[in-house]
């Protein structure tokens, strides 16, 4: 915001959030979801020391442009931004919350104010998208989140699928904007289109075995096997046969 216009004051009532001198209401949708798309991630590695200590500067950036929608700051309607950069994070190995988290604002870039969104994943997850992305496996990836960025009011029963205009809020002191937070839902990566497309290749074909080898046939044995055969059945019905003749005979 222009610093050499006077602070504009804000008011957050029932919900809603007015800022003096502007016709709109804004209000939060928690349960709709804020999208981010990104390409061409980047690995970037290095440690800093801060305060006497050693901080973690590992992390992932990328160039995201937001789906379905706008980033604006309330009170200053002219300014909208698609795009922004995005930078993921592992937490701390020592921290103990489960979710995936996002902060979203504007920071001073180069004398301008420029769009970013950071999102802070679980060792597990970061490491993961790292072997993926050094693998050439994570081309592009997308993220969903639940925020406390804000909607115009008449937007409020907008269907989910269409796109709306999301609001950082007011900075305290009534100059800038605040930043929003959140939650990250889902996130996913995926590889090239054309690794994607290429069927998956199949391990190499053990040696076939060879086909059981087909008996031959030996005309003269073969009969001779089956005569045998039957005459092995009728020795058997005979001597049956007469065993039961026995037995009617002791009765």
């Amino acid at each position: 915001m222009d610093e050499s216009q006077p602070p504009a004051s804000m008011s957050v009532s029932g919900g809603r959030m007015t800022i003096d001198g502007s016709p709109q209401r804004y209000l939060q949708d928690m349960a709709r979801r804020f999208r981010l798309e990104a390409s061409a991630p980047r690995f970037v590695g290095g440690y800093a020391g801060r305060d006497g200590r050693i901080e973690d500067g590992r992390r992932i950036e990328a160039q995201a442009r937001i789906v379905e929608g706008v980033l604006r700051r309330a009170g200053l309607e002219g300014a909208a931004s698609r795009q922004l950069s995005l930078t993921l994070r592992p937490l701390p190995a020592s921290s103990e919350t489960a979710r995936l988290l996002l902060l979203l604002g504007y920071r001073e870039e180069n004398g301008a104010a420029e769009p970013f969104a950071e999102a802070y994943l679980a060792p597990a997850v970061f490491e993961a998208l790292k072997a993926d992305m050094l693998a050439g496996l994570a081309e592009t990836l997308s993220l969903e989140a639940t925020t406390s960025l804000w909607i115009r009011e008449e937007e409020r029963d907008r269907p989910a699928a269409e796109p709306v205009d999301w609001y950082l809020g007011l900075a305290e002191d009534g100059r800038g904007a605040a930043p929003a937070r959140g939650f990250v839902e889902s996130i996913e990566w995926r590889p090239p289109a054309a690794l994607a497309a290429e069927p998956a290749r199949m391990p190499p074909a053990a040696a076939a075995a060879p086909a059981p080898a087909e008996p031959e046939e030996h005309g003269e044995d073969s009969a001779a096997d089956q005569l045998r055969r039957i005459n092995w059945s009728l020795k058997q019905l005979l001597l049956l046969l007469a065993f039961l003749l026995l037995i009617i005979a002791v009765k």
